[in-house]
């Protein structure tokens, strides 16, 4: 925003544009009033000084501005004029910048000019104007829906009493007066509270996470003093201290404190609230990296609710709802659900937002990874391509998310067999990176990984190597060596040393992976399990059975317990359990878990997802160990079929596919012509 002639104005527009929630300001005059409605209803936001622009102020030059404007969904109007006694006044206004930050958001305030310059240059009380001393009798404005938009006079004045009672609690605090505001003490502790979050912001901002919180827990403790635990102003505090906790994978730490702001929103505002709405989000994602999905999918579902009924179906922040909700379900292994979810959300954000949005990219994009994870690579490729291209448009080639949707592309190339473009794709991403963001940010260290995994494809071990150790420095140097994300490294790490057959390597880098994953998620998180069936693999290649059994059955138990037995990471541990099985000749016990496994894969993936194909594979190559060779072309054949259609006949899978097919036919048929075989199997299936 350029800077104003109006200094309180400039101020104003100037905290909130700067709080990182993206609250955004429009001071506007009245005859433009409905005009900038019609804008909010689609979704708009943006930060208006209709005083300095009233020379040139066009309705049309406003649309244009606005619609400029990256998508946030908030619009904050105000309509009043008020003065700035002093510079102490002014530092005042400032600090009151957090707590704006935390209005409730898709709420359109109009106000008028206050009775009290008090309510306004006061931080506490310029939050108690704003949220509460606005009621609906204060103005009267076509075109709003009372129920979607604004509260209703009887919530509103309900509202009011309540905060005024905890005013007026001097067991609460004694330092606020009775008049409805603070006495000049208590303003002045406050004002340090905001110093204190300042710069824990700064801290933060310099990734010193641990003196950030440390700042943010005194001044919590001031506030606590003054205001008591449950007071409207303390969860900006507690939302804060759990972000912050998250950031650093304390999931308990975070819980904790996004369950206070949680307590503070349903007894202020109650269950049908906005502010509620997004406590519940906040809780929700702690769960999701938990692993407890279904408290996740609860917490999820009630927002949700909440959204619907304040914005109605048709609301981008309602189909945000629908999006994180779509994550759920895909992470549960229910894709049907997931994908419905998914095209609601799309088909709201190009309703409301338009076709070249970056949120309908976002939308474009998740649906993509889901029908990636369904093993529907064109789709998906497809989908990837739309979302670049409104990147590209919108936020130019040298964006982070342009990065991401290269990164994207490059994993389906991968599917298909095609390692080079992915290998271009990657480049391009990591180009991005390198430049926006440097060499020492975790998406670069990201980007090395992928290159890495691109090598290992190729058999190139040693260059693998080089991009993972790249990869591993930048992340524990930023994130540190107990960070999920060097986790990660450390196992694709092991990766590289077993498919090289340097077992112990790769046994002590699974090792320092788990008891990181261990340690910062717990025992029973899907990670976990991940953790045990990876370490377990090397103890199979090693030859021991036993180890490799024990740490199967561990991932197993966790994946059915956290998971259920109908998802395809259970599948997955039927089938690893499978294979150990047969290295001890169990042949009838193997067979009942692959069974098991292409049971699952059928039903919740679909008889052409790469797993369900694994599957058929599988068991075919234990019928043909047994001498089954009839049962096993059945299975050979289902999955040749197959992959011819989905990736090819030349590709390296469906090749070896064909020649353990081959083998078994001239064991059973030797005298018969296999390649006549072949093709009157195919006619015969079309």
């Amino acid at each position: 925003m350029e800077e104003s002639n109006q200094e309180g104005y400039q101020t104003l527009g100037w905290i909130i544009n700067k709080s990182e929630y993206g609250l955004y300001l429009v001071i506007a005059d009245e005859t433009i009033q409905k005009e900038i409605v019609e804008i909010y209803q689609k979704g708009k936001i943006g930060i208006y000084d209709y005083k300095q622009h009233q020379e040139t102020y066009s309705f049309h030059n406003l649309k244009e501005w606005i619609l400029s404007l990256p998508e946030i969904h908030t619009f904050f109007i105000v309509n009043f004029q008020f003065s700035i006694r002093s510079e102490q006044d002014l530092k005042r206004l400032n600090f009151s910048r957090d707590m704006i930050a935390n209005l409730q958001k898709n709420l359109i305030f109009f106000t008028t000019p206050s009775e009290d310059d008090k309510l306004i240059v006061s931080a506490y009380d310029f939050y108690s104007f704003i949220k509460i001393r606005i009621t609906f009798h204060d103005y009267k404005i076509e075109g709003i829906n009372k129920k979607s938009e604004l509260l209703s006079e009887k919530e509103a004045i309900q509202q009011q009493q309540v905060m005024e009672e905890q005013v007026l609690d001097k067991n609460r605090s004694k330092s606020i007066q009775e008049e409805k505001w603070c006495s000049e003490e208590t303003r002045e502790k406050l004002q340090a509270t905001y110093d204190l979050i300042k710069q824990a912001k700064e801290a933060e901002d310099k990734k010193e996470y641990s003196e950030s919180i440390r700042l943010l827990l005194e001044s919590k403790e001031i506030r606590e003093k003054l205001l008591g635990s449950e007071h409207l102003e303390m969860e900006i505090i507690y939302e804060k201290l759990g972000h912050l906790y998250e950031k650093q994978r304390l999931y308990k730490e975070s819980e904790n404190f996004y369950k206070k702001a949680l307590k503070i929103h349903q007894k202020i505002w109650g269950e049908n609230h906005l502010d509620t709405a997004s406590s519940y989000n906040n809780l929700a994602e702690i769960y999701i990296k938990e692993g407890e999905y279904k408290k996740a999918e609860e917490l999820y579902l009630k927002s949700l609710s909440i959204r619907e009924s304040i914005l109605g179906e048709n609301h981008p922040d309602t189909a945000s709802s629908y999006n994180t909700l779509a994550v759920i379900y895909k992470k549960e292994g229910e894709y049907k659900k997931a994908e419905e979810l998914y095209l609601k959300s799309l088909n709201i954000r190009k309703s409301v937002l338009g076709e070249n949005h970056p949120n309908t990219a976002a939308s474009y994009n998740n649906l993509a990874i889901l029908y990636k994870n369904e093993g529907e690579y064109k789709k998906a490729e497809e989908l990837y391509l739309k979302s670049l291209n409104i990147n590209e448009k919108v936020l130019g080639e040298n964006h982070p998310d342009t990065a991401n949707s290269y990164n994207n592309l490059a994993e389906i190339y991968i599917k298909e067999g095609k390692y080079k473009k992915a290998e271009e794709f990657y480049l391009k991403s990591l180009n991005i990176n390198e430049k926006v963001l440097g060499e020492n940010h975790p998406d670069t260290a990201n980007s090395y990984n992928n290159l890495a995994e691109i090598y290992i494809k190729e058999g190139k071990y040693k260059k693998a190597e080089e991009f993972y150790l790249k990869s591993l420095n930048i992340s524990e140097r930023v994130l540190g060596e107990e960070h999920p994300d060097t986790a990660v490294i450390y196992n694709n790490l092991a990766l590289v040393y077993a498919d090289e057959g340097e077992y112990k390597k790769a046994e002590k880098f699974y090792l320092k992976s788990l008891n990181i994953i261990e340690k910062v998620l717990g025992e029973n998180h899907p990670n976990t399990a991940a953790s045990y069936n990876n370490l377990a693999l090397v103890y199979k290649n090693e030859g021991e059975y036993k180890k490799a059994k024990e740490l199967y059955l561990k991932s197993l138990n966790i994946r059915k317990r956290v998971l259920g037995e109908n998802h395809p990471d259970t599948a997955n541990s039927y089938n690893n359990l499978a294979e150990i099985y047969i290295k001890e000749g169990e042949y009838k016990k193997a067979e009942e878990l692959y069974l098991k496994s292409l049971s699952i894969s059928e039903r919740v993936l679909g008889e052409e997802h790469p797993d369900t194909v694994a599957s058929y594979n599988n068991l075919a190559l234990l019928y043909t160990d047994e001498g089954e060779y009839k049962t096993a072309l059945t299975y050979y054949f289902k999955a040749y079929k197959i992959l011819t259609l989905k990736i090819g006949l030349s590709h390296q899978d469906t090749q070896r596919i064909y020649e353990n097919m081959k083998s078994a036919y001239t064991k059973w048929k030797p005298e018969k012509n296999f390649e006549r075989w072949i093709e009157e199997k195919m006619q015969d299936t079309n």
